[in-house]
């Protein structure tokens, strides 16, 4: 501390909010992540001066280097605390009214759960966390049936959200952007891309090209088939008019869809392009089935993984429609629609597989050669700050959980990369260790040879996992499979219009409860469950498992 802190002029500050209606107070000084002391000291004085107003401090938030990013967190904190907490506080008191004994826990942007206190305190630890929790699912179903490497994908009405699982751990990013706003927070790391049941279908007139997303429909008009006011098209009225739904049987037959006003609307985008209405729907299908395809490229091989090397879990509503398509483009080998019918609620089965976490940082930058006493005080701190944690949370000490890791750069770069640690105190041959380490990981990231031999290191960061086992659902495996379909599960056929033979072709139609494991099936045909529909191309198969997963082969032939 070089200049102490002028409280007068904090408390006449904090006053002068307060009188005006502030609800929020959002507190981040310059080297608060250095020391904390000022900063937690301002929001002492809040609470004494305005007990009602929620207040957050950086250092506890984001405690990293970079002003701008720990301003926009504990900014966005500020701004949606005040309505979150209520939501939250209501949420456990009716519980509790209702019976519910167990600490509340609540769904978190890094991939597990924490405590309803601490989403009290950190409301912006649960942004994204739905669908966050789509890859939480996938990294439990995952593990039981032995894949380390999966890309997840979530495609509902009006998004299609990628993740990736490598090595049995979820990719984390610890920058992440809100709108045009860039802030700092370890979450798993999900891209977006607006391409999804409900997005709009288009002519960008300058080039006369055909357009999907990424306007969407939403719910409510949202697509022309759903007969709610829509006019303009979507992805899910050119499956609808491809045959890939069912119009009397959509959602589980609660509701009907207008295969008609789906045709009319399409159709005056196929004559302003001189197109044929079924070859424009195919071509509204294979555009979205591309540009998920592109997504999934760029969030694997620009993070040096070979999508090859991966199975994709396909979920969400519509994830089972199209996910064939794209993943053959990729050369995946196999597309998992878990667990069938939870599919489409693949989010809250997530939810409930979470274990409880909780990610702590420090800021401490340090030049090679590396003082090892220095680097094990920091890392045990960090530790000591999980068990607590942890210990609030009510875990039994026996079930606490660490993982450790460090942030490290070329000494001059700014871009780290993060270096997983396999002990909680590090030895002299472990810091001998860090550097190799290093270049393994910045070289699958930028190359073989990138990395600087001989160059000076530093470690900006340093990050405790403090993790807790949760109960998760059971499945259980079938204990025989059976190759013999039954004979009702075929419920009928119908006329697809298929991109591999340009034209319509009678499909056989399968209810998806009356299949069973062992069961297989070679494409074209369409199975149905109440919640989503699977696509299966002509020249693919798809296999129910042992645990009541479906499994897409995209390559069949």
């Amino acid at each position: 501390v070089i200049v102490e802190l002028n409280e007068e002029e904090a408390r006449a500050a904090i006053i002068e909010l307060r009188d005006t209606g502030c609800e929020a107070l959002a507190i981040c000084f310059l080297w608060s992540f250095l020391d904390p002391t000022h900063e937690r000291r301002v929001k002492q004085i809040a609470q004494q001066l305005a007990p009602d107003m929620f207040v957050t401090c950086s250092a506890d938030l984001a405690p990293k280097w970079g002003e701008y990013e720990r301003t926009t967190a504990v900014a966005l904190n500020g701004y949606i605390g005040p309505t979150t907490v209520g939501y939250i506080t209501r949420l456990d008191e009716q519980l509790t009214e209702m019976g519910y004994r167990p600490p509340l826990q609540i769904t978190q942007c890094a991939g597990g759960t924490i405590s309803v206190n601490k989403a009290r305190e950190a409301p912006l630890l649960t942004l994204d966390s739905g669908p966050v929790s789509g890859v939480t699912g996938s990294l439990y179903l995952g593990g039981l049936m032995g894949f380390q490497n999966i890309i997840t994908t979530d495609l509902g009405g009006t998004s299609f959200d990628v993740g990736v699982i490598y090595q049995g751990r979820p990719v984390v990013s610890y920058r992440s952007m809100v709108r045009q706003y860039e802030f700092f927070l370890p979450k798993v790391d999900v891209q977006t891309l607006g391409t999804g049941g409900g997005s709009k279908v288009w002519i960008d007139n300058t080039t006369k090209t055909l357009r999907v997303g990424p306007d969407s429909a939403g719910a409510d008009p949202g697509p022309v088939c759903y007969g709610k006011g829509g006019t303009i098209p979507t992805t899910t009225d050119a499956d609808l008019v491809l045959g890939y739904l069912d119009p009397d049987n959509f959602a589980g037959g609660t509701m009907q869809l207008d295969r008609d006003a789906a045709a009319q609307a399409l159709q005056l985008l196929a004559d302003d392009l001189g197109m044929e209405l079924l070859e424009l729907a195919s071509g509204v299908a294979q555009i979205a089935e591309f540009q998920m395809a592109d997504l999934i490229h760029k969030v694997t091989v620009q993070k040096g993984l070979d999508p090859r090397e991966f199975v994709v879990f396909a979920f969400g509503g519509a994830g089972p429609v199209h996910m064939g398509v794209a993943a053959r483009e990729l050369g995946v080998q196999k597309v998992i629609v878990p667990q069938g019918d939870t599919a489409a609620v693949w989010c809250a089965f997530g939810a409930a597989s979470a274990d409880i976490l909780h990610v702590s940082e420090q800021v401490n930058i340090m030049s090679s050669p590396f003082d090892l006493a220095n680097v094990n005080e920091l890392l045990a701190t960090l530790r000591e700050r999980g068990r607590q944690e942890l210990t609030a949370d009510g875990v039994d000490p026996s079930a606490h959980q660490f993982a450790l890791s460090l942030d490290m750069r070329h000494r001059g770069q700014i871009n780290e990369v993060e270096v997983d640690l396999e002990a909680d105190t590090l030895s002299a041959a472990d810091m001998k260790d860090l550097r190799t380490k290093f270049v393994e990981r910045y070289e699958q990231l930028y190359g073989r040879g990138a990395a600087l031999p001989g160059a000076r290191l530093e470690i900006v960061t340093f990050r405790c996992r403090a993790s807790a086992y949760s109960r998760k659902p059971k499945l259980v495996e079938a204990e025989q499979l059976s190759t013999v379909i039954d004979d009702t599960a075929q419920s009928g056929s119908r006329d697809i219009y298929w991109a591999e033979s340009k034209q319509q072709t009678a499909t056989p139609i399968y209810d998806g409860y009356k299949l069973v494991p062992g069961n297989r099936l070679d494409g074209p045909c369409v199975i149905e469950t109440a919640t989503t529909s699977m696509v299966i191309h002509p020249q693919q198969s798809v296999e129910v498992d042992a645990l009541g997963n479906f499994v897409i082969d995209p390559n069949a032939a």
